[in-house]
């Protein structure tokens, strides 16, 4: 698969991943069939973030910040918002963006669904939350990560000291119980058993 091989070979991946995802369910809530590169990432990543700073959205997670289906309807929102209500030019048909990862900077990166029955062929763009450029990246979310990681594309909506002189994964641990509690007012958690 385009990209993995030489994410997994620059980054580590955990050693186990506990997550099971039935992905006929997700792509239904979705709406939408997903790229097999991001399925793969997901299943040799899990969840957690890139160099302590980019988030892959999962398909499975009680963390509404984090969880895909959850996000690219948050996303669409804003997005709608921003071009509706701020006037903010967007170079893409909003119904062919969906959301696909995050910063700790508040940017989005967004697949561009084109076209729509074809998901391996979907690429990349990103938007900073606080400017207006949408570079685009002619690949998948797998080759993107390695590109981004390796310093082999600077991502003009990344930080400067981004990535790290050695790109690492840190997986999610157990989580804190006073960030669930302080999400869970939000409603930003969402309780297994619901």
């Amino acid at each position: 698969m385009e990209g993995l091989d030489d994410l997994v070979s620059l980054v580590s991946p955990p050693d186990s991943i506990r997550i099971v995802v039935d992905w006929d369910a997700v792509e239904s809530d979705l709406g939408t069939r997903l790229p097999k590169d991001y399925k793969a990432v997901i299943d040799t990543y899990g969840p957690g973030t890139f160099d302590d700073f980019l988030s892959v959205f999962q398909p499975v997670t009680p963390f509404l910040t984090i969880e895909l289906a959850y996000q690219s309807r948050r996303s669409a929102e804003i997005l709608n918002y921003l071009q509706d209500q701020a006037h903010e030019f967007i170079p893409f048909a909003l119904a062919d963006l969906l959301a696909v990862a995050c910063t700790d900077n508040g940017d989005t990166i967004y697949w561009v669904k084109e076209p729509s029955d074809e998901p391996d062929s979907w690429t990349i763009t990103g938007n900073a939350a606080r400017n207006t450029t949408w570079p685009c990246f002619s690949g998948g979310l797998a080759a993107f990560l390695y590109e981004v990681l390796s310093s082999r594309l600077r991502y003009p909506i990344f930080p400067d000291d981004f990535p790290g002189q050695q790109p690492r994964f840190t997986p999610q641990g157990r989580p804190d119980p006073r960030r669930v509690a302080g999400l869970r007012e939000q409603g930003l958690y969402r309780d297994r058993d619901r």
